[in-house]
């Protein structure tokens, strides 16, 4: 068995058909993936509010340029800046660069220490002019209302001013609200359809399997009717085949999986060890796919290979892999009709990656995993009983 196990690892290492669909189709997809997702990362990020003050003596006086100031700069958390602050040295200079677009607002201070702030005229509708005039209003109000705050607790107690403590727990807004994650990263939309990918990959690995079962059948290929008059029972020939043909899909995947992690830079949650697992049953359900159909009888190899690549394409669509409506379709499907999504290889490949990205139990990977096993034993069962029936009158 060993050396049926090394000679079909030499040969199909040698077929470079197959590594077509196995390897460089991920890399070059992945590839455009990056291309087309790259504007969408960075449409999500946050960029500091461009703002103007006027950097006069009552500016510089007040406390409202403190806070500005503070605003201006990242938190002790690492969360970016939210103002991007420029001093000019009177109001006409900061008015000009405000009608110049280079600023969202002008900040300023009159000599009673109220804070002015002075906007451009706003077109109907909500896009970024209008936000960053939102979060600059709500940084004037929020001073205001701090400062009448200070105000009132002068008038009634002014010593309570001498309290730090006391003014800081004043001026400190209600915890209302905490913020909490429920996913192991911060959802982004874009590694979905990379987790897609890598079901739609795995799957077309079993056009190694087909390979090296149609070589094995006797009235296929005059290798497989060598084998089938040799001292190696089929069984043992076939067992060994696949072997190989798993470990070559494997190194596939695992070359696709590289590249995507580390070239296009594609998080899995930290958890690429598990990812290897994953990738190792993908690969075993992918052979065995390939088996299935290459075990078919009366059908020759041209039909075998049309008939393997419309069968994962069609899965790779309820896996969501041709955009976000095929996305959104497959959604639907995981929701109204479970069991077919659970039936769905590729749809279980995507959902595995997902499952280790997005949550720290791996109570839902270990579901996914099994279910990979489950089909592929399913689907090795099939094939055995195809090829067991499968006899020649003359080879």
């Amino acid at each position: 068995m060993l050396s049926v196990f090394t000679a079909t690892l030499k040969t199909v290492a040698r077929d470079r058909g197959v590594f077509v669909w196995a390897l460089a189709f991920p890399i070059l997809l992945s590839t455009i993936f990056m291309l087309m997702f790259a504007n969408i990362d960075e449409a999500q990020s946050f960029d500091p509010v461009p703002t103007a003050v006027v950097a006069d003596a009552d500016w510089d006086a007040s406390p409202l340029a403190g806070a500005v100031e503070s605003l201006a700069e990242p938190d002790a958390e690492g969360s970016d800046a939210l103002l991007a602050v420029t001093a000019y040295p009177d109001e006409a200079a900061a008015r000009r660069a405000l009608l110049a677009g280079e600023v969202a607002g002008v900040l300023s201070v009159d000599a009673a220490g109220v804070p002015r702030l002075a906007v451009a005229p706003a077109d109907d509708g909500v896009g970024v002019d209008q936000v960053n005039q939102t979060i600059l209003q709500n940084v004037v109000s929020a001073y205001g209302r701090d400062r009448e705050l200070l105000a009132g607790i002068v008038a009634a107690d002014p010593r309570a001013l001498a309290d730090p403590d006391r003014v800081a727990a004043a001026l400190e807004p209600p915890e209302g609200l905490r913020s909490v994650s429920l996913t192991r990263e911060a959802p982004t939309e874009t590694v979905r359809f990379y987790y897609a990918l890598f079901g739609m990959a795995a799957l077309f690995g079993g056009t190694i399997g087909l390979v090296a079962v149609c070589r094995v059948q006797p009235n296929l290929s005059p290798l497989g009717a060598r084998c089938a008059v040799g001292a190696l029972s089929r069984g043992r020939v076939l067992v060994a085949s696949l072997a190989a043909c798993w470990v070559i899909a494997f190194a596939c995947l695992m070359v696709a999986f590289l590249y995507v992690r580390f070239v296009v830079g594609v998080g899995f949650g930290g958890r690429e060890g598990l990812c290897v697992a994953g990738l190792a049953a993908a690969a075993l359900l992918a052979t065995a796919l390939g088996t299935l159909v290459g075990s078919l009888p009366k059908v020759d190899y041209g039909a075998k290979t049309g008939l393997l690549t419309g069968i994962v394409c069609l899965l790779s669509l309820f896996a969501g892999l041709y955009g976000e409506p095929c996305m959104e379709l497959a959604d639907l499907v995981a929701r109204e009709a479970p069991a077919l999504a659970a039936l769905n290889p590729a749809r279980v490949i995507t959902d595995m990656f997902y499952s280790l990205y997005y949550y720290d139990s791996l109570a839902p990977f270990l579901a996914k995993l099994g279910t990979l096993l489950a089909l592929a034993a399913a689907l090795f069962a099939a094939s055995l009983a195809f090829v067991r029936r499968q006899r020649y009158a003359s080879i």
